[in-house]
């Protein structure tokens, strides 16, 4: 009975994952945007156009088509669809582990028969059953934030350099982090410069190199167009702007975005003068969270899954700490399940679509700012 706990989180994680797959195997023409992927990886090896035109489609470099060729290999095809989750969860429930065990040093006396772990499944489940669901890469990329927040916390730049590299796969605003990241941190630049030259090569893997380049350009243009926040239904703090009545006038849109950026730039430096290589990952979790969701001109109501292990981590650090901080924990622990909004049926997710979780993470962010002290280390 010692591993009680443990053994209710995995359990649990389980479930979840035994639901989605049987799910897939039950409705294998539900498969979100998956199909996407494999298009994309198809048309590659063939010599294909892997870009359409307009603002939906394949959004990914040429690099992630290249990636995907093991699960669009696998048949049939719900098999691939099942890895592909799969490989997505287990790194997601990898980091929720990790930051449990975080929680262990300070706060948890014998590791394993803590419930750290087990609140953190709890909590951060439910923003990431529609991302499961609907197969995005959001999973991915909320996995990748907390091994290179955790990465840069310990000082391995190496793996904080990987995990970079890979975010860059899954989503081009991962360029953000990036430059933050390089901008700050000198022990890492070699090793994301290494990055960037070995994903310039994955993406030049294929037999004709003028189709390749060719793709490259193609994906550039995909990219400018995709990103223009212009006639698109985005769940950001300008999706909330909107739902009140308010006009959004596209130089508004881009300068506040702008700004935001500068402004990560400048509170994760600010970290990092006041406390160091640790207070700047948590600098750095902070800001990314925000501009991968609310910050974000293409930010769905599935793209919450990237903070909701920020939200908690800092949840259970606060229900741990001093009692008179309690109160933060039970607010930030109330916005890890409202971000399940979209699975909570039709009626809610009509009534909450696009608004609502921007306005939880715009309202609960303050709470965020300061590093809890459970992100310390212990000696």
């Amino acid at each position: 009975m010692r591993n009680r706990w443990n053994i209710f989180a995995f359990t649990v994680l389980c479930l979840v994952f035994a639901g989605m797959s049987l799910y897939l195997i039950l409705h294998p023409d539900r498969t979100g945007v998956v199909p996407n992927y494999r298009s994309a990886s198809t048309h590659w090896w063939a010599s294909q156009e892997i870009y359409e035109p307009g603002t939906h489609g394949f959004l990914y470099a040429p690099p992630f088509a290249v990636l995907f060729t093991p699960f669009n290999l696998l048949s049939p095809a719900v098999l691939g669809e099942i890895v592909w989750r799969l490989l997505g969860f287990t790194w997601f429930g990898l980091g929720l582990w990790r930051l449990a065990k975080v929680l262990n040093a300070r706060y948890g006396g014998v590791g394993i028969t803590s419930g750290n772990f087990l609140w953190m499944v709890l909590l951060a489940i439910p923003a990431s059953l529609a991302s499961i669901n609907n197969g995005q890469t959001n999973l991915y990329l909320s996995a990748v934030l907390v091994h290179l927040c955790l990465s840069i916390r310990s000082s391995r730049w190496n793996i904080a350099a990987i995990c970079l590299t890979i975010a860059l796969v899954f989503k081009p605003i991962s360029l953000a982090p990036w430059l933050l990241a390089f901008a700050l941190f000198s022990p890492i630049r070699i090793p994301l410069l290494a990055g960037l030259f070995g994903l310039g090569a994955i993406g030049f893997l294929h037999p004709n190199p003028t189709y390749a380049s060719g793709e490259w350009i193609a994906f550039w243009h995909k990219l400018t167009r995709s990103y223009t926040p212009e006639n698109l239904r985005v769940s950001d703090l300008f999706g909330l702007w909107e739902k009140t009545g308010m006009p959004n006038p596209f130089p508004f849109n881009t300068l506040s975005r702008l700004l935001a950026a500068i402004s990560a730039l400048w509170f994760v430096f600010w970290k990092y003068r006041r406390g160091g290589v640790m207070n700047a990952s948590w600098g750095l979790w902070f800001a990314t969270g925000m501009i991968w969701t609310i910050f974000n001109p293409r930010a769905e109501t599935n793209s919450y899954v990237i903070i909701s292990p920020l939200l908690a981590f800092a949840a259970v650090s606060y229900w741990r700490g001093v009692e008179g901080e309690r109160w933060k924990g039970a607010i930030l622990a109330i916005a890890c399940i409202g971000l399940m909004c979209d699975g909570m049926g039709k009626t809610i997710y009509l009534a909450t679509d696009v608004w609502l979780k921007p306005l939880i993470v715009l309202a609960v962010s303050p709470l965020l700012f300061r590093m809890p002290d459970s992100w310390k280390p212990t000696s």
